[in-house]
């Protein structure tokens, strides 16, 4: 079955979506439209304003700020079932940032005013929405606070602890997305992660999978 086939499931496949009827979804999914982007395609740029709720379906996209000496930064990556926009759903607003293509992506773009209408006719899915909106404050909030409290290596720590399972951890995006996550760069990232090599604490084991070695060394070195 094709990407724009399945658009309605598109939508069942994002959090907030999953409470809808079978008739809502059918709504959703006859507003939304289906968006293919090559690799490294602009999806949206900077200071236009948000018109669509943008639901990824496959691939990746990048929120990218850049700065006036063209340095970049990812602020955000987005998979499989997460979305960007909806901030604008409450009140007009624009993109604070470049909105590009990772890799080859296909996308479900529904217009604001459609799904402003299935919050108010579905009120369960406003309840998702805020939901996901508070996680993601606290996320942020999170993060203020490790960059302020606790340097790179210390944020890798308490990374690893929390991804960990079974004394393995399995990285499902590449190590450059976990940097952006923890607010450094890619360099400075692996550094780190040689650093606690080096030390005994962890073993890598492939592209992305690390063993820890010594949990509790970890666990003080997170805690700093």
């Amino acid at each position: 079955m094709s990407v724009a086939a399945s658009i309605p499931s598109c939508a069942a496949g994002v959090p907030i979506f999953q409470a809808l009827p079978p008739a809502g979804l059918a709504d959703l999914g006859e507003a939304m439209r289906h968006r293919h982007f090559a690799r490294g395609e602009l999806v949206a740029a900077a200071g236009e304003p948000v018109e669509y709720l943008i639901v990824v379906a496959g691939g990746r996209l990048k929120a990218v700020h850049t700065a006036a000496s063209g340095r970049e930064q990812v602020v955000r990556t987005l998979g499989p079932g997460e979305f960007l926009g909806e901030m604008a759903l409450f009140a007009p607003a624009r993109h604070e940032g470049d909105l590009v293509a990772l890799e080859e992506t296909d996308a479900c773009l529904v217009p604001r005013r459609a799904v402003q209408a299935i919050l108010a006719r579905y009120p369960e899915v406003s309840v998702r929405l805020v939901e996901a909106l508070a996680q993601r404050l606290v996320e942020a909030e999170q993060l203020v606070a490790d960059l302020g409290l606790r340097d790179v290596g210390q944020r890798l720590a308490a990374e690893l602890c929390r991804l960990a399972e079974g004394g393995l951890v399995h990285l499902s995006r590449p190590w450059a997305e976990l940097a952006v996550r923890l607010g450094t760069t890619p360099e400075s990232l692996s550094r780190r992660l040689k650093a606690l090599q080096a030390q005994g604490i962890i073993a890598q084991k492939g592209a992305r999978t690390v063993l820890i070695l010594a949990p509790e060394r970890l666990q003080r070195l997170a805690q700093g």
